[in-house]
């Protein structure tokens, strides 16, 4: 071939293959001339969604949180409100967004991942259609009666043939907890509803209108503390060492059948309080989050700031978060039969 003939071919063979590179970046995400890991949010603005109104415990999270993430990233973190049906209407909506990692929200696991998994109206997310960044927080749950009460011991609650148990209503955590150990343990027990909250349950409690109840750990540790009520149980994998007299329910003496509903109960309450993203988020994109993420709750001035103001940080890795959300999935058919008749109100 002559030189003129190679060159023309040359030519031809370039401008061919520049829409073919320009296809294939079309159609596999990112492409080489776009900005990849944190590069893609410096200059940017990222909300982080709160699925509830202003001035609870995960608006206090997003808003400790916010400012630092946009430090490290260098973007502007802005927190919003998109309170709706118990948590769930910001998490359906997120989990529809575009998988670009600038809209985040700090998600009420043990809620709104209890509905996914219960397949209950409103949940219109499967916890597979998430993409996890990192736990920021979680607390196990307690156990507890009255100080006068005259169950004095878990195993004299077993042998109980008219235990009331209180609890806010189907679907919240209390009454999915009382379920479970129902199940687990074949308590006869009745679970009472009504209550307007875990406050007006706890005065139920103290007043002896019930015989017992569950809450967060961390909540409920004062009126432990001020003797007011006697802690039975704690749902977790160990004794806490603020009560180590209390058994934790995966030390005690279970079938293998009751071990793991207890398992996967614990699992539930172990995924607290992560930061979530939609499905899809690319990659390099995802891992900047995440050790973004870590780099924040792991820094020691700003844990021991959180753990000043009642915001003690939990941390776990989005990967280990993986494999939790893995276990829930892969949980027993008779634990979602359970958290299914839970959400449905079945008592």
């Amino acid at each position: 071939m002559r030189p003129r003939q190679r060159m023309l071919a040359l030519v031809a063979a370039v401008a061919l293959t520049v829409p073919m590179l320009g296809a294939c970046g079309a159609s596999g995400g990112t492409t080489t001339a776009g900005k990849q890991g944190c590069a893609a949010y410096e200059g940017e603005t990222i909300s982080l969604v709160v699925p509830f109104s202003p001035g609870g415990g995960y608006d206090s999270y997003a808003r400790m949180i916010a400012p630092e993430l946009a430090k490290r990233l260098k973007s502007k973190v802005i927190v919003e409100n998109q309170d709706g049906a118990g948590g769930l209407l910001a998490i359906n909506s997120l989990a529809t967004e575009k998988p670009d990692g600038k809209r985040l929200a700090i998600m009420n696991a043990v809620g709104a991942g209890g509905a996914a998994i219960a397949g209950a109206p409103g949940a219109e997310f499967g916890l597979d259609n998430l993409s996890y960044i990192g736990r920021v927080g979680a607390s196990f749950h307690i156990f507890s009666t009255s100080a006068k009460s005259r169950f004095k011991s878990f195993e004299d609650v077993r042998a109980a043939n008219d235990f009331r148990y209180g609890s806010t209503g189907p679907g919240a955590a209390d009454f999915v907890n009382g379920q479970m150990l129902k199940a687990i343990f074949k308590l006869k027990a009745k679970i009472i509803t009504g209550f307007e909250g875990s406050e007006e349950n706890e005065l139920a409690l103290t007043s002896g209108k019930v015989d017992g109840m569950t809450g967060d750990f961390d909540s409920r540790l004062p009126a432990i503390r001020n003797g007011d009520h006697r802690p039975l149980l704690l749902l977790g994998p160990k004794r806490d060492p603020q009560i180590p007299n209390t058994p934790a329910l995966l030390e005690l003496d279970l079938t293998p059948q009751q071990r793991a509903l207890a398992r996967s109960t614990v699992d539930l309450l172990s995924f607290g309080r992560p930061i979530v993203g939609p499905p899809g988020i690319p990659k390099d994109r995802l891992t900047c989050l995440r050790t973004t993420l870590q780099s924040v709750l792991q820094d020691k001035a700003f844990t021991a700031k959180a753990a000043k103001t009642g915001r003690p940080i939990n941390w776990m890795s989005g990967a280990d978060v993986d494999r939790l959300v893995q276990r829930l999935l892969n949980s027993p058919p008779e634990f979602r039969s359970i958290m299914k008749n839970a959400y449905a109100g079945e008592n």
